[in-house]
């Protein structure tokens, strides 16, 4: 079934891409890191709306350990936890017309929804551990602040950005409901029609 949403949605950013961008985030969060593909229409010159989707590999409860008797560090507290949400964007910019186009400060507001996995660490091989895992899904929001940077050589944008993520599930992942919290990212434009 993800698989089949991710598809989905590049298959649809592909088909109305004309005017439009595609960008590749790296994101920082207080819970773990991820990326993400991004996909984002110009409906006026101080308005974007879009589709975000992201990977998050949660890894907040993760600390090395030194084992004296093998002389290495192990991982204790190792969780299998996969976040993917979905997030329909929409990017305010700020100071439109004001400013020169090569600095844009924007406004971002993001909801959808949020798959998810917990896989089952006790397994040692990838294949059954990821073939027997729990699943939930819930609804997500973002919002946060970021700047595009044009160089006028070049055609890509770089972006950086701070926000802040909702999410937070009924049932608990190891005891943990709420997975959200801050974050940073990194956006790369990956090409511009």
């Amino acid at each position: 079934m993800n698989k089949k949403l991710l598809i989905l949605v590049i298959l649809v950013s592909n088909l109305f891409a004309q005017g439009n961008n595609q960008n590749l985030n790296f994101i920082f969060a207080n819970n773990g890191y991820g990326f993400g593909y991004e996909y984002e229409k110009n409906v006026r010159s101080n308005l974007s709306i879009g589709v975000d989707l992201r990977l998050y590999d949660v890894r907040n409860d993760e600390y090395p350990i030194y084992d004296p008797f093998y002389n290495q560090f192990q991982v204790a507290g190792e969780k299998d936890i996969l976040l993917f949400p979905l997030l329909f964007r929409t990017n305010y910019y700020l100071f439109d017309g004001k400013i020169a186009n090569n600095f844009r400060p924007y406004l971002l507001f993001s909801v959808g929804p949020l798959i998810g996995v917990d896989a089952d660490e006790n397994i040692s091989s990838f294949k059954k551990k990821w073939s027997s895992t729990n699943s939930q899904t819930s609804l997500a929001g973002s919002f946060g602040f970021g700047v595009n940077f044009t160089s006028p050589t070049m055609s890509n944008t770089i972006s950086l950005g701070l926000g802040y993520d909702h999410f937070q599930f009924v049932e608990p992942f190891h005891g943990k409901k709420d997975f959200g919290g801050g974050f940073i990212y990194l956006k790369y434009q990956i090409n511009r029609e």
